[in-house]
């Protein structure tokens, strides 16, 4: 019964809520996305701004992803988020590289600071939020 319990936990602890959080996160970047898409068809953007409103919706999802993390696991909120965060960066990766053929090297490693750091943050404060 021992090994049924440690999974058990270990899903409980680690994969369930770093899964929620990386949905909520991916659905919070979305809607931005579609929201800032919707922004630059209506008002002259000027072209080098997408990349950085495409980082800051990523970094939006990462913390909703941190801090939802943390608020179903209730415990360890700065590692919960940041792993939300890479977890959230590995799901923009692959959905980049669906897209293009090669992805900057450079953007790409700060996108994961990015995302780790807001998801870490956003997990910190999902843990010491008050409980009403």
């Amino acid at each position: 019964m021992k090994a049924h319990d440690r999974n058990q936990s270990l899903f409980s602890l680690w994969v369930r809520p770093i899964l929620l959080g990386v949905a909520v996160g991916v659905l919070c970047c979305t809607l931005l996305l579609l929201l800032m898409a919707l922004v630059v068809q209506t008002v002259d953007v000027p072209r080098g701004a997408a990349l950085p409103m495409a980082i800051a919706a990523a970094a939006v999802g990462a913390f909703a992803a941190g801090l939802t993390a943390a608020l179903i696991s209730r415990r360890r909120g700065l590692l919960l988020g940041a792993v939300s965060g890479l977890v959230l960066f590995l799901v923009v990766l692959l959905a980049g590289f669906a897209r293009y053929t090669a992805v900057d090297g450079g953007t790409a490693i700060i996108k994961l600071l990015v995302l780790m750091a807001a998801g870490g943050l956003g997990g910190v404060l999902g843990v010491n939020r008050r409980r009403r």
